[in-house]
């Protein structure tokens, strides 16, 4: 975690909460080089006499944090848990029950938002919707069954000592997807329950959700180059209706004017789809001051990835992932 002193505290508690018996729970923090407090609270916080071991990255990166955490970790299961989730007291052991019941190597639940703000209420309703997101099961959480990728991740040990640790060399990338996607290359199984449940707080500001979308799309960009496939058809659909757009664009100016009424039909159905969409969500909730936020949300979603897509595939980025959650 980076710079997460807001977080800290509420998420530990919940950790030491849990009805796993704690003699067989150790707790790490990874701490990303922070600006504010976060490393500090970890360090001094106690629970029941119980404390957490705090390690501080050298070298800021998601997967050099993760790395550190598992080569320090003791256990043979590894659960992962960011600091903006929010836990029931029963996730670890229904994350351990579902990895001895289905023998998948990783098992995940469903992530789902919750809200301070009605532009966070807004951002996270975007976020559970196939418009948004596909048919990313962590998201919708229709069905458990084995699945492409999960949310956070509850690994067996012995698969890293397999496919090794996450990837710290690889440019800009998604890792979670990356790791998934190894296991699965080697023989290994991801599994979704979807009555387990990890709520987190999503971004607040429009702003800052672009940017996270803008660094998503670039991140799976990066595991394109480097598996030469893409896990799911949903990656490809903003980058797709982007290309195409520019493409209309370009074409009604150097060819005929022919091509700026079909732009305008892309765009209009684009429109038309966000908005009824958008209608439908907030008729469904009874908020229908929430229809402007969902379309904006829609928007920094598939525009954001998009464009973040197509610059990391045109120009190349240094080595290393982001940090960021």
């Amino acid at each position: 975690m980076s710079n997460e002193a807001a977080n800290v505290e509420r998420v530990l508690g919940q950790i030491f909460e849990q009805d796993y018996p704690a003699h067989r729970v150790e707790v790490i923090v990874v701490d990303g080089q922070s600006e504010d407090r976060t490393a500090d609270i970890a360090l001094s916080f106690s629970h029941a006499g119980r404390t957490a071991t705090v390690l501080r990255l050298s070298e800021r990166g998601r997967s050099q944090g993760l790395n550190q955490g598992i080569t320090a970790a003791k256990g043979e299961v590894l659960i992962r848990i960011d600091a903006r989730t929010s836990i029931g007291s029963d996730y670890v052991s229904r994350c351990v029950e579902t990895l001895q019941r289905t023998g998948a190597d990783n098992v995940g639940g469903v992530q789902r938002p919750i809200s301070r703000s009605r532009r966070q209420e807004a951002i996270g309703l975007a976020l559970s919707h196939p418009f948004g997101v596909g048919n990313a099961q962590f998201r919708l959480g229709h069905k458990s069954g084995f699945v492409d990728s999960v949310y956070l991740g509850c690994f067996k040990r012995q698969i890293f000592d397999k496919i090794g640790l996450f990837d710290e060399q690889a440019a800009v990338i998604s890792e979670d997807s990356d790791i998934n996607q190894r296991i699965r290359k080697a023989g290994g199984k991801v599994y979704l329950n979807k009555d387990i449940v990890a709520h987190y707080y999503p971004r607040e500001r429009f702003l800052d959700f672009w940017k996270l979308y803008y660094r998503y799309g670039g991140a799976r960009a990066g595991n394109l180059l480097k598996h030469r496939a893409l896990t799911s058809w949903r990656q490809a659909v903003p980058p797709l209706f982007l290309l195409t757009v520019v493409i209309f664009a370009a074409l009604s100016i150097v060819v005929d004017d022919r091509f700026v009424y079909l732009l305008l039909a892309i765009l209009s159905s684009y429109l038309a789809a966000s908005v009824w969409v958008s209608i439908s969500i907030g008729v469904r909730h009874r908020k229908p001051h929430l229809i402007p936020l969902l379309m904006c949300a829609f928007a920094c979603m598939h525009f954001g990835w998009a464009l973040g897509f197509w610059k990391r595939l045109i120009w190349p980025e240094k080595s290393g992932s982001y940090w960021g959650s």
